[in-house]
C-alpha cells in the first residue's frame, strides 16, 4: 500500500501539529452525504464514466464511500491544506486494511482495544508524518485503550466518533460487508496530497478527472481565496461531461448562479438545507449538496 503523503506546494510541519497550532479535523465525516451520493451513483451517473476522482477536504470519507461502491474507479486523489487531514486519512487506510468491518465498528464505538496492539498492526503501513503524530497521541496517553487515546488527544473533533453509529447517513463504506470488502481491495487507488488544492490540481493534465469533490471549500478564504480563479482550474481539469460535487453551508443559490452563468456548469442534482438550530445542537450540520455537470462553454 502506498504510504507516502505527497507534498509539492506546502510542507507539513509536524511540530506545529503536535503543538496544536491548528484547529482540529474530523476523524469521520460530518456530512450526511449517503442519500445524495447513492442517488448519484445508482441513478444519475453511469458508473463507467467515473474512473478518476479528485477529492478536496473532508476526512477521506467521500473517497472511501465512492471507492466502496464504484468498481470501475482507477484513481482517487485526496487533498487537504489542513496538516492533520492527510495523516487522518492515512491512518484510516491502514486500519481498514488490517481490520474487518466488525472490528472497525467495535473499535470506534466501544472501549477495550489495546493501543499497542493496534499500533503494531498498522505501523508499517503509515507514512513518516502519520507515525510522528500517532506516536505522540499514544505515548502521551496514560490510557491503554486506542479509542480513548485518540479522543483525548484533541487532534480531532469530539463529534467525529459518534457518527460511526449513524453510518447509514454518514459512512456508506461501513454500511455492509460487500462495500467494505470492495474498499479494502482497492485502497491502493487512493493517493494522499497535502497543500492548497488549486496548486495540486494543476499537476494533472486537462480533462483528467471525471469527478471533482469539494467539501466546504467555497465557504472559507482559508481554503479558497479566489473562487473564480480556483473554478478556472477545476473547469480545466474536469473532463467534458464530468461532475463537480460541491458541499456548502453558504448560499447554495449563489453558487449555482455563479457556476452556471460564468463557468457553463449545469446543475444535475441538488439537496438544499437551511440552518436549523435544533439539528445543529444534535450535531448535524446544515450542508447543501450540489452536483454539477461540466458542459461546453
Amino acid at each position: 500500500m502506498n504510504k507516502e503523503i505527497y507534498q509539492f506546494y506546502q510542507k507539513m510541519n509536524c511540530d506545529d501539529v503536535l503543538k496544536k497550532k491548528f484547529y482540529p479535523v474530523w476523524f469521520f465525516g460530518n456530512e450526511r452525504i449517503n442519500k445524495i451520493l447513492t442517488t448519484l451513483i445508482d441513478e444519475k451517473a453511469p458508473k463507467k464514466n467515473i474512473t478518476k476522482i479528485f477529492s478536496v477536504g473532508g476526512s477521506g470519507d467521500f473517497a472511501f464511500s465512492v471507492l466502496s461502491t464504484i468498481k470501475e474507479i482507477k484513481e482517487i486523489i485526496t487533498c487537504d491544506i489542513r496538516p492533520m487531514a492527510p495523516p487522518t486519512i492515512d491512518i484510516k487506510k491502514a486500519l481498514f486494511l488490517e481490520f474487518s468491518l466488525e472490528e472497525i465498528l467495535k473499535l470506534f464505538s466501544s472501549p477495550g482495544f489495546n493501543k499497542e496492539k493496534i499500533y503494531r498492526k498498522i505501523l508499517g503501513k503509515i507514512s513518516r508524518e502519520s507515525k510522528i503524530i500517532l506516536d505522540n497521541v499514544l505515548n502521551n496517553c496514560k490510557q491503554g485503550d486506542f479509542l480513548k487515546c485518540i479522543k483525548k488527544s484533541g487532534f480531532w473533533y469530539k463529534d467525529s466518533f459518534w457518527q460511526i453509529k449513524d453510518k447509514n447517513a454518514y459512512l456508506l463504506y461501513l454500511t455492509d460487508q460487500e462495500k467494505y470488502q470492495q474498499l479494502k481491495n482497492n485502497l491502493e487507488k487512493i493517493s494522499i496530497y497535502y497543500g492548497d488544492f488549486n496548486g495540486n490540481l494543476k499537476l494533472f493534465k486537462s480533462g483528467y478527472f471525471d469527478l471533482i469533490y469539494v467539501s466546504n471549500i467555497f465557504d472559507s478564504k482559508n481554503y479558497c481565496q479566489n473562487i473564480s480563479l480556483y473554478m478556472q482550474t477545476i473547469k480545466e481539469k474536469l473532463a467534458e461531461g464530468g461532475y463537480l460535487f460541491v458541499v456548502t453551508q453558504n448560499s447554495p443559490k449563489k453558487i449555482i448562479k455563479l457556476l452556471e452563468e460564468k463557468f457553463a456548469f449545469r446543475i444535475h442534482l441538488k439537496e438544499l438545507r437551511r440552518f436549523n438550530i435544533i439539528t445543529s445542537l444534535l450535531g448535524h450540520y446544515s450542508y447543501s449538496f450540489l452536483i454539477f455537470k461540466n458542459v461546453m462553454a
